[in-house]
């Protein structure tokens, strides 16, 4: 005749409920990472901002000119005049940042810089852009 299997008889875990939850330390090392992040988000927000302005003035600059004949020096008066209106006239050297392409059926603009935020210290970010305005001798700009 079979017995029946004894079952083995297991520990009671009696501390299980004081260890469920946050630590302090793991709290606390959650929440400065998330204040970091945020930090850093809130330091780029303004630089994202004012790299869609530059590219809406870029193309602006061009909206209403005949592009056979437009030039540098009336693109860039435009772009500053919409750029000083938001604020974000300071941003750019024309000379060196702005390049002006045209071959026979396109205009193209082109804007190179890069910005940098301090974060503490010596340590920052350094953020480049390079927005590239195309635009057709039909007046249809198109950002890349």
């Amino acid at each position: 005749m079979k017995t029946k299997p004894e079952f083995i008889k297991i520990k009671s875990f009696t501390n299980i409920n004081r260890q469920g939850g946050w630590t302090f330390w793991s709290l606390t090392f959650t929440l400065g990472v998330l204040a970091f992040f945020s930090y850093v988000g809130m330091q780029l927000v303004p630089i994202y901002s004012a790299n869609n302005n530059i590219e809406n003035a870029m193309e602006r600059s061009v909206e209403d000119a005949d592009l056979r004949k437009v030039g540098r020096a009336q693109i860039i008066k435009k772009m500053d005049q919409q750029l000083y209106l938001d604020g974000s006239h300071k941003l750019l050297n024309y000379k060196e940042d702005l390049e002006l392409k045209r071959s026979r059926n396109k205009l193209t603009l082109q804007v190179t810089y890069e910005r940098r935020v301090p974060i503490a210290g010596n340590i920052g970010i350094v953020v480049s852009f390079d927005p590239i305005v195309e635009c057709s001798l039909s007046g249809k700009c198109v950002k890349k």
